[in-house]
């Protein structure tokens, strides 16, 4: 499932269109889905784990990224 994840993202970089890419994703999320399975968990536990994590960190929204942390002496 892990190439798979892999062979669909790579699709997902190539697509041309928002349809395309939204078709891609599609298929992401279906394949994170069954890995979720294989590690015990279902969508509802992936997703209160995802929604922890954005309120502990922040999400994704504003698209900002951080490139580096640099530690205070």
């Amino acid at each position: 499932m892990r190439a798979k994840l892999r062979e669909e993202a790579a699709e997902y970089f190539k697509a041309e269109s928002d349809e395309h890419a939204l078709e891609e994703l599609a298929d992401m999320l279906e394949v994170i889905r069954a890995l979720a399975q294989t590690h015990g968990a279902d969508s509802e536990v992936l997703e209160n784990i995802r929604a922890e994590k954005a309120e502990r960190r922040g999400a994704f929204k504003e698209r900002i990224l951080l490139l580096q942390l640099e530690e205070a002496h």
